[in-house]
């Protein structure tokens, strides 16, 4: 893999600049502007003081005069790209300021926010119609938004495929065909209204006691403690000093990536069941076993998942009957319009094919205020062995976790602060979890 640290970070949708920001810029351009010309019309009349008058109208004086008026033609140039880059900008601002609009509220009608949803819309028209230029390019970017938003992994299927010619070529229009008819489903984006259909899974488990551990705190921890080897599951409680407490689930990806329906719950049954909104066995062993470690309805609970255990997790966070104050995934297959109590981190990768199964995620941010998504092409290289799903590797997204905790974002030092605070200062009970369907 890739040491890469071109670790995108942002809030999450459509847009991944801010409008605020682009606006103070061209202010601040536009101020320069003015300045420039401001200088410049002190230069011209230094120069037209000194060439008018007899006693300075000597050689010296005029290469002083010439070289005030090159500094001035070279303002007058500044001003002008100044100006130029200014406008820009602000038309810039206007587009994405239509783009967030639009995003929040087709977010607000597909949750139902009724609330929101009327203020949302009446801001939207009245921004379209002060700004008719910039709403008819919001809706070409919108529009392009679905076919660029995977560019990064169709140019991976690309090269890898190159070898095989024409067939390389098949596979590339296959598989942008097959995200748009999903990105058309809807199936990626799961929204906080949203329920599993079905009824409870039995399932069995058989917990491991496992060495006690202090509380997580960063996001490259939290990748390291996703179970590995025999274990699916590990839970860590923390007892609090008032009484109770508080609990991490770890979920691991696909076991049996082939399997449909036998002893192993993290097949590929419990991935097509997740992934069309239904109860699964995986989903229902992750419930018994932070049952079987503590957890009562309400309790406070960090889920941490990869891959298939972040369509788990994410599903924890709108129909358990726990308060997920975290949702942390790696490479999960849907992003959860998460609750506002939720800090909702999203980590993927843009050569990976499983997180494209998202569609692009949300057009807008979700979650809690210091939530985020965090992207990154883990393998930039190309070639056959990219089939093998390098880039979806837990290993992978462990090396990615450490760059975002390297970051310096402010998200980020909030995410520490909430594994800091949910942890707090004395170690774990640890539980890790092999479970499976009843024979």
């Amino acid at each position: 893999m890739s040491n890469s640290d071109a670790v995108d970070i942002r809030d999450g949708g459509v847009v991944a600049v801010d409008t605020v920001e682009l606006r103070a810029a061209a202010s601040d351009l536009a101020g320069l502007a003015d300045a420039c010309e401001a200088v410049r019309g002190e230069l011209e009349q230094v120069a037209v003081g000194l060439t008018a008058h007899a006693a300075t109208a000597w050689s010296t004086v005029e290469l002083a005069v010439g070289l005030a008026r090159a500094v001035d033609g070279i303002l007058g140039e500044i001003r002008s790209d100044a100006e130029e880059l200014a406008r820009a900008l602000a038309g810039a601002a206007d587009v994405y300021e239509i783009v967030e609009l639009e995003a929040a509220a087709r977010a607000a009608s597909l949750a139902g926010d009724q609330r929101s949803l009327p203020l949302m819309e009446r801001r939207l028209a009245e921004a379209r119609s002060r700004m008719p230029d910039a709403a008819a390019e919001a809706d070409l970017l919108l529009a392009a938004w679905p076919l660029t938003r995977h560019s990064p992994l169709h140019s991976q299927i690309g090269l890898a495929m190159t070898p095989l010619g024409a067939l390389g070529g098949v596979a590339v229009a296959a598989s942008g065909i097959a995200l748009t008819v999903i990105a058309a489903l809807g199936r990626g984006s799961v929204h906080r209204s949203d329920r599993l259909s079905g009824t409870p899974v039995p399932v069995d488990i058989a917990p491991h006691a496992a060495p006690a551990a202090s509380g997580p705190r960063t996001l490259a921890t939290l990748a390291e403690r996703m179970p590995r080897g025999d274990d699916q599951l590990r839970v860590e409680r923390y007892p609090q000093p008032g009484g109770g407490s508080r609990f991490a689930v770890y979920v691991a990806g696909t076991r049996a990536p082939l399997g449909f329906g036998g002893r192993e719950p993290l097949d590929m049954a419990s991935n097509v069941q997740l992934y069309s909104g239904a109860r699964s066995a995986s989903y229902d062993a992750v419930i018994a076993a932070l049952r079987d470690a503590g957890a009562r309805p309400g309790d406070e609970v960090l889920a941490i998942g990869h891959s298939q255990g972040g369509a788990i997790t994410s599903r924890l966070a709108t129909d358990s009957p726990f308060t997920v104050v975290g949702n942390v995934t790696f490479g999960s297959p849907v992003q959860v319009t998460a609750p506002a109590h939720t800090t909702e981190v999203t980590v993927r990768h843009t050569d990976d094919p499983v997180p494209a199964l998202q569609a692009g995620g949300h057009p807008v941010a979700v979650g809690s205020a210091a939530s985020f998504v965090a992207e990154r092409v883990a393998d930039p290289g190309a070639g056959i062995g990219d089939l093998a799903l390098g880039a979806h590797a837990m290993d992978a997204y462990g090396e990615t976790a450490a760059l975002v905790d390297e970051s310096g974002d402010p998200r980020v030092a909030e995410l520490h602060a909430l594994l800091s605070g949910f942890a707090g200062d004395d170690p774990a009970v640890v539980t890790t979890y092999r479970v499976s369907r009843p024979e």
